[in-house]
């Protein structure tokens, strides 16, 4: 979910944000740049400490202003692109950085601009005309994604850490291998650069309200984590809301402490209901499933037609992924419904629904997971829209630990039209 161009307050808890007033500027200074403003952007971990993210405000010497997303890191990334700084609050030296000069990310200045892109892919043997660059995706420190639109064709570029690059490209072989519909792989470097094709369709969260209320969708959508569940890979999933859990309970009870007593009772209550799952449970999962990374036929939406950011696959609790994307309809219901569309916001949280009846349909001895996966995924949503401190932010927050305690309420009754016992994914409206 994104606040979009809404101003947003930084909300300062000591405990969650440095002091930003302080750090950002001798970060910039010498640099012939001036701070005007910094607005809290996001907050996420990094290796032992946090990175948060902003939106600085700047000015230039001849007065030319500029907006910059800039990143301090307590967690001891570092470059020659960064400036080591004191947090005055705590006496501690922090990185800060300016994308796209992200230190974990070292290619990723090459691919941000057209005539770097150019000559690069036509070193790699593909050449490009007059190409047009948009970023896809951006995780600061993990990864990025940037669409190459050309007379040619279009291409993703992927940059992500060195080291990913080989395990990844061995994990689309082998998805691709499985007959699974993710992207081929065109071309890599050891830098951290994978090319990969264009995969056919659109996003299926572009299409919530021809999707929500077919049963084939939700049919596809099984069938699909069964096919991932054959993919011979022996690597574990990428860690999620769950593994992260102590992380996420102390950075949202920071950043919503009035509801610390709440926030705490949901998390012992994720952790009770979680203890126990057997190793004998997992197989292949996605690792961070959801509707943004499932594309399906445009003329049929309900058939999944492909599969993206596999680098998070790996052996899980097949739970997860389905918490991930019941999570996260959730969320895509609450932002439609916040920017006045009822419609398409009631059709996410019908999708919600039916995906997590069918999960429990499928899988009745496991049926008490699925209430926790969802709500783990939901209480790290709610931290990262309370971290920005806007009242957009704050009140989805709410909403978001309202709805964990209905995804966590144990429902008695046998719904009699289907004998299912139905999981609250969502809060009703």
């Amino acid at each position: 979910m994104h606040d979009g161009d809404e101003s947003r307050a930084v909300r300062l808890t000591g405990v969650v944000w440095p002091n930003h007033e302080r750090v950002i500027p001798q970060a910039f200074a010498g640099s012939g740049t001036s701070v005007v403003a910094a607005r809290a952007h996001s907050v996420e971990p990094s290796g032992n400490g946090y990175l948060y993210g902003y939106e600085v405000d700047t000015v230039d010497r001849n007065g030319q202003r500029a907006t910059v997303l800039t990143y301090v890191d307590t967690g001891g990334a570092h470059d020659q692109n960064s400036a080591i700084v004191t947090d005055p609050a705590t006496g501690d030296p922090v990185s800060v950085w300016a994308y796209p000069n992200d230190p974990g990310l070292p290619v990723l200045p090459q691919v941000t601009y057209r005539d770097a892109v150019a000559e690069l892919l036509t070193t790699l043997g593909m050449p490009v005309t007059d190409p047009t660059l948009t970023v896809a995706a951006y995780r600061p420190g993990k990864r990025a994604v940037v669409r190459v639109d050309a007379v040619e064709g279009t291409v993703f570029l992927k940059v992500v850490r060195p080291h990913r690059v080989a395990p990844i490209e061995k994990s689309h072989e082998q998805f691709v291998a499985a007959g699974l519909p993710v992207p081929r792989v065109l071309s890599s470097r050891g830098d951290g650069l994978l090319v990969l094709e264009r995969i056919r369709g659109v996003p299926a969260g572009s299409r919530i309200l021809e999707i929500a209320d077919d049963p084939r969708f939700v049919a596809s959508l099984a069938a699909l984590t069964g096919r991932i569940a054959t993919v011979p890979t022996t690597q574990q999933a990428r860690a999620d809301a769950m593994d992260h859990a102590d992380w996420h309970r102390r950075t949202l009870v920071a950043a919503l402490p009035q509801d610390a007593e709440e926030i705490d009772r949901l998390y012992d209550a994720i952790g009770r209901r979680s203890i126990g799952w057997a190793t004998a449970t997992k197989q292949v999962v996605h690792g961070d499933l959801h509707l943004e990374q499932i594309f399906v036929d445009e003329d049929e939406p309900w058939r999944i037609s492909g599969l993206l950011d596999i680098d998070t696959a790996g052996w899980g609790f097949p739970v997860r992924d389905i918490g991930a994307v019941v999570a996260h309809l959730v969320v895509t219901g609450l932002w439609h419904r916040s920017r006045g569309d009822a419609e398409r916001g009631a059709a996410a949280e019908r999708l919600a629904d039916a995906v997590a009846r069918d999960w429990v349909a499928r899988n009745p001895d496991q049926a008490d997971r699925i209430g926790p996966a969802i709500g783990a995924q939901l209480l790290a949503h709610a931290g990262g829209q309370a971290t920005t401190g806007s009242a957009t932010g704050i009140h989805t927050a709410e909403q978001l630990l309202a709805a964990t305690q209905a995804a966590l309420v144990e429902v008695t009754p046998i719904v009699p039209s289907d004998g299912l016992v139905r999981p609250r994914s969502a809060p009703q409206v």
